[in-house]
């Protein structure tokens, strides 16, 4: 319904200033915050930011530290959209950019390892 668009899509406008970390942190570790950090570097440098290319990169670093990647949308999609449910979450990021999408990981990853 259009009225629920708000409530459901506000995070394409406004940063999540609330983040379900509750989902997070009973899984979270050194590892997983070592390959956002990492993938940090790797989102600045990277070229073409749309869907395809963002997910090939979360993949291929995801890969490179032996973390299946599904263990990281979780966390990843928390950190774009505060909740557990969006659309695909490397649309999301390609939609919100790479300066937001990079703000909000780093927002995250703040609150994660608190």
């Amino acid at each position: 319904m259009l009225t629920d668009f708000y409530s459901q899509a506000s995070f394409f406008y406004i940063a999540p200033e609330i983040l379900d970390a509750d989902a997070v942190k009973p899984k979270w570790n050194a590892d997983k915050n070592s390959f956002f950090v990492d993938w940090i570097s790797i989102l600045n440098s990277l070229g073409n930011w749309d869907a395809v290319s963002i997910e090939n990169s979360f993949k291929e670093i995801a890969t490179a530290k032996n973390i299946k990647a599904g263990e990281l949308q979780l966390p990843f999609r928390i950190m774009l959209v505060g909740e557990k449910f969006g659309p695909p979450v490397f649309d999301i990021a390609a939609i919100i950019g790479k300066e937001e999408t990079i703000i909000r990981i780093n927002y995250a990853l703040d609150i994660f390892n608190s």
